[in-house]
């Protein structure tokens, strides 16, 4: 798996909730790259696969929240589909 970015600091603050997808993303499209379109659209409902999930302990591991990491991966998904769909 891709290394992924700590948060800046430990507690809240401003665009954690960005920082977070940003530390996600490039891992999260080699992730989505070998799932189904049907485990991306699960995923931006808040479903992830094994595969998803593991990415989410990974951001875990590193100083990310597990529901922030879910988060994040579910706002990737969506935005992945909406990419998809304008294609």
């Amino acid at each position: 798996m891709a290394v992924l970015n700590r948060p800046q600091s430990l507690g809240p603050y401003p665009d954690r909730d960005i920082g977070c997808q940003e530390a996600l993303e490039q891992a999260f499209l080699l992730v989505a790259q070998t799932l189904k379109p049907e485990d991306i659209t699960a995923a931006a409902g808040g479903t992830l696969v094994p595969q998803l999930m593991a990415l989410a302990r990974q951001a875990e591991s590193v100083g990310w929240t597990l529901e922030e990491a879910e988060v994040a991966i579910s706002e990737l998904s969506q935005n992945l589909l909406d990419d998809m769909a304008q294609m």
